[in-house]
């Protein structure tokens, strides 16, 4: 079982992260699809999601940090 204070290191973190993200204002997305970026942020958060919680928790917590995490990696390098 996940201690409490170690779920929210992990929320905070993902947080953080996604504060990191730059929005661009006038396009959206990347000229080119980043697969490798979305596959790198898909499996890094799907393994900080698996920390979190037990059971039927873990595992929506394990889809919505892979979710997020390809999100996130998928932006990575876009100018």
């Amino acid at each position: 079982m996940i201690s409490r204070s170690k779920a929210l290191t992990v929320a905070i973190t993902l947080g953080i992260l996604a504060g990191c993200a730059s929005y661009p204002s006038q396009h959206v997305g990347c000229a080119q699809p980043n697969y490798g970026g979305a596959v790198i942020g898909g499996l890094a958060g799907g393994l900080l999601g698996s920390q979190v919680g037990r059971g039927s928790g873990r595992t929506a917590a394990t889809a919505v940090g892979a979710g997020t995490g390809a999100v996130i990696g998928s932006q990575m390098g876009c100018e």
